[in-house]
Parts: structure tokens; C-alpha cells; sequence
């Protein structure tokens, strides 16, 4: 963390908490969970606002802050002198009262299951990408290390939306996995919405077709997986009721069967039907 003038850390920290504990971002997340850990000063919130794809702002304690990524402060003097952080580190700048008065650095750090997955689901051919609002740098450190197909970086929430479109217009079916607000239009443009039910945003949980109860990432696959095995069997059910049905009929209009055995032999399949959808519940593995 880096303050002006040095030595303010705990202020900073506990201004950038306050507004952030009212965001679900994963950044803000990790603000206050460090603001947390640190038994920092809590600080009252009011006029709050979210700048979509920029930031947060409110008054903290009576004093207007602001809270964001650099593009936020554009045209501000004191954004030129400030030095562009290390790779594979996100910045957070902090402004009180007009100034700046600090910068919090992070490092994403990658889920121990996020390559397992990534190779999975390549497995299955299906292309993985990452739409984010990081800077390039941080943004391609985390691709090189998971394995990703494509990235793009530096987006706003429409430009996530304008990557999906220009997918679709290329021939994809694109699947979308998020859980912040600014998720929400990306998810209503996709075909398929996955939204990570256990933080995820209340316009996230409005937006995704489906919702995963435990942030969990392999939960996609076993999502993916499951999906798969109900239209398989949904086609066999349609199958066997439709087939049983044309066979029965023109056996009995043929003569070939009596009628009550007509209606023994349907009822009979509806049971198949039952049974076989019954298999859903049988095992919990997820197949690639």
C-alpha cells in the first residue's frame, strides 16, 4: 500500500473498507477482508454510489472518497506522477477530498483448481477465455498460468457485453461465468448465464440461468456435466415413449394385439420413462 502523505495506511485502508463492504467485486472482497484481519477503524457510508466498470463513491465519515481504477481519475493532476504498478499487481486508488491520498496493490491469486479446470473443459472443446477490467499485464500473467485461450482486459461492462456479441456474430455459443454486479449485462447476453450463487450479486442471481450454490469452480463442469446427461436421457425418453406408442398402434389397427395389452404395453413405458429418468440421481462423478 502506498499513502500521501506515508504512514497513512490504516486511514486509507478503513476509507477504502467502508465503501467497499458495500460492493460484492471480488476487489472490494479483498479489501475489507485485509481491513478485517488488521481490526481496523469502521467508518460510517452515506450517498453511496457504484460506478459501474470504475469504482465506488460516498461520503465516509462526512469526506467525499472515492474509490477505483486509474481510468476513473482521468484528467486529475496528481495521476500523471503516480508510477505504474509491478506486473501481475492490481491497483486501487483512493481519493479524499479531492486529492489523492493513496493506491492499495494486490495480487490475484489463482484458485488451486483453476489450470485442473481450464484443461477439462479443453478436454471437452470447449474454448475458455477471460473478460476482465484489469490491467494487460496482470490480466495476461493469469492466462499464461491457467492455460487460457483468448483474454481481453481493460473492459467496462459494456465492452464484456460487445466481446460476447462479437462471438455470437462469429457462430459461438458463449457460456458465461460471474458473480459481481458488473457481471450482470455480460450474463443476460449470453446463451447460457453461471452465476456463483454464494457471493454473487443480487442482480448476478436475477440475470443467470443457472446458479451455483458453492463458489466452486469445478461446480461448472459438474453444471456442464449434468446438463449433458438430461438431454441424453430427455432424447431416450422421447424415444422409447414416442416408438412404444407408433408400435402399439399399428398393432392394434393391424389386429395383431388385443387392446388391453395395447394399454398394458404404454402404461408399461411410461414406467421405463420414469425409471430411466431416474438415473440422473445415480452418481455424482462429472465425465469430460
Amino acid at each position: 500500500m502506498e499513502t500521501d502523505p506515508p504512514g497513512q495506511e490504516a486511514a486509507v485502508l478503513a476509507h477504502a473498507a467502508a465503501l467497499a463492504a458495500k460492493s460484492t467485486h471480488p476487489l472490494s472482497r479483498a479489501i475489507t477482508g485485509e481491513h478485517l484481519r488488521r481490526k481496523g477503524e469502521t467508518k460510517t457510508v452515506a450517498n453511496f454510489e457504484s460506478l459501474a466498470g470504475q469504482g465506488l463513491r460516498g461520503l465516509v465519515d462526512g469526506a467525499e472518497v472515492t474509490l477505483g481504477r486509474r481510468s476513473l481519475f482521468a484528467g486529475n493532476p496528481w495521476i500523471d506522477r503516480l508510477p505504474d504498478p509491478a506486473p501481475g499487481l492490481t491497483e486501487v486508488l483512493v481519493e479524499a477530498r479531492g486529492r489523492w491520498a493513496g493506491r492499495i496493490l494486490l495480487r490475484d491469486a489463482l484458485r488451486p483448481e483453476s489450470r485442473g479446470l481450464v484443461e477439462r473443459l479443453h478436454h471437452a472443446h470447449i474454448k475458455v477465455a477471460m473478460l476482465t477490467g484489469d490491467r494487460a499485464e496482470s490480466a495476461n500473467l493469469v492466462a499464461t498460468e491457467v492455460g487460457l485461450d483468448e483474454v481481453r482486459h481493460g473492459l467496462s461492462p459494456g465492452d464484456k457485453v460487445q466481446a460476447i456479441r462479437d462471438w455470437q456474430a462469429a457462430g459461438e455459443r458463449v457460456a458465461m461465468v460471474g458473480d459481481g454486479v458488473n457481471d450482470a449485462p455480460s450474463l443476460a447476453a449470453a446463451d447460457v448465464s453461471i452465476g456463483m450463487g454464494l457471493r454473487g450479486s443480487d442482480a448476478v442471481l436475477e440475470q443467470a440461468d443457472v446458479v451455483l450454490t458453492h463458489d466452486r469452480l469445478e461446480r461448472v463442469l459438474e453444471a456442464l456435466d449434468l446438463s449433458r446427461r438430461c438431454r441424453r436421457i430427455i432424447r431416450q425418453n422421447l424415444a422409447i415413449s414416442l416408438g412404444v406408442v407408433v408400435l402399439l398402434g399399428l398393432s392394434a389397427l393391424a389386429s395383431f394385439i388385443p387392446l388391453p395389452i395395447g394399454v398394458l404395453g404404454h402404461e408399461g413405458s411410461t414406467v421405463v420413462v420414469v425409471l430411466n429418468s431416474l438415473r440422473l440421481l445415480l452418481g455424482k462423478g462429472v465425465t469430460a
